[in-house]
């Protein structure tokens, strides 16, 4: 699948998985009869699927759950739920669009965190406004999704293409931006959290321009939230078992209470999980735009533009993203 290297950066083994198990009491007897879901997510998802896993809230929904940690890009977990070896994931929302295309049979049931890229300048290059990127040199994956989403939203508005516009300098992975911006070959980087948290904190770059206020000016939405992790059910599952797409719901928006509620034991999972430093995952923390749950008609108006962007440039190709009424039919499973 094409543009998936989106989480990369931790280079910790593409394909793998690590399957977790809970405090040593079976499964099956801490189930209350609604059978085995199998939920995998990536290390560095940054969507509070791992406070849902630590904290077992799909077990407390009455399923005997097994999570799955997988690290590095997308494309494997992808993978998994296509071959039907994980029941549910977390993807990119436009990566599980792109996926859909390709005739991935799954569900949207519910969102998970807003967008999380940024334009990080260089402390000392002297860039204060998004058009001063014009002309200067920027490292990206040019690949991913994010980058895919900044350039369209920064041609949508303010009328310039980083691709054409500024000298990219292509990456192949977070850490390499962030060496290329210490080196000062480059003037800045667009990236995702929680590696632009990371190069701020370290004293090595400002936030230029967040994701969100790109959105916000090129979409002229003052409010609602763009999405950037959701969750997938694949279709046989979801068909057999339909009240999982309610409880995993619900099991998120018990994980972003605990993400803003108690934010210690958020930081204590996230860290643990993702083996990032914690004064690095506080600042991402503290940073992130806003953790997400469900599917309310707001939220699916948002998805839908989101979509529609990513038609008119390009990333997107089917008909289906021009109809909204289709796509609430099809691409969404809403109970």
């Amino acid at each position: 699948m094409k543009k998936i290297a989106r989480r990369a950066f931790l280079q910790l083994g593409a394909g793998g998985a690590v399957v977790a198990t809970l405090g040593g009491t079976p499964r099956l007897a801490r189930a209350q009869g609604k059978g085995k879901v199998r939920l995998a997510y990536l290390q560095l998802g940054w969507a509070a699927t791992e406070i849902i896993h630590k904290e077992d809230l799909l077990g407390k929904r009455g399923w005997s759950a097994e999570y799955s940690i997988v690290p590095g890009a997308p494309g494997p977990l992808l993978n998994q739920l296509a071959s039907k070896n994980v029941d549910a994931i977390d993807m990119s929302f436009a990566l599980a669009a792109k996926a859909f295309e390709d005739s991935v049979p799954f569900r949207v049931t519910g969102v998970a965190t807003a967008v999380l890229g940024a334009i990080i300048a260089r402390k000392d290059a002297g860039l204060t406004k998004v058009e001063d990127l014009k002309g200067k040199k920027i490292t990206a994956i040019v690949g991913t999704s994010t980058f895919f989403d900044i350039r369209a939203l920064t041609l949508k508005g303010y009328g310039f293409d980083l691709s054409k516009d500024t000298q990219i300098v292509t990456a192949t992975s977070p850490p390499d931006m962030v060496t290329l911006l210490g080196k000062k070959d480059v003037d800045a980087i667009i990236a995702w959290q929680p590696i632009t948290d990371q190069v701020v904190l370290r004293g090595e770059g400002l936030y230029l321009a967040k994701q969100i206020d790109l959105w916000r000016k090129a979409t002229g939405r003052p409010t609602g939230f763009p999405v950037h992790v959701c969750y997938l059910v694949h279709s046989d599952f979801l068909a057999k078992n339909p009240t999982i797409a309610q409880d995993l719901n619900d099991a998120q928006k018990d994980a972003v209470d605990i993400w803003y509620g108690k934010p210690q034991r958020a930081i204590e999972i996230v860290t643990e999980v993702t083996k990032l430093p914690k004064d690095v995952v506080q600042v991402a923390h503290k940073e992130t735009v806003r953790m997400l749950s469900g599917l309310p008609d707001e939220q699916v108006e948002t998805l839908v533009a989101q979509l529609k962007i990513n038609k008119e440039f390009g990333f997107l190709k089917s008909d289906l993203w021009d109809n909204p009424d289709r796509i609430r039919k099809e691409f969404f499973y809403r109970t």
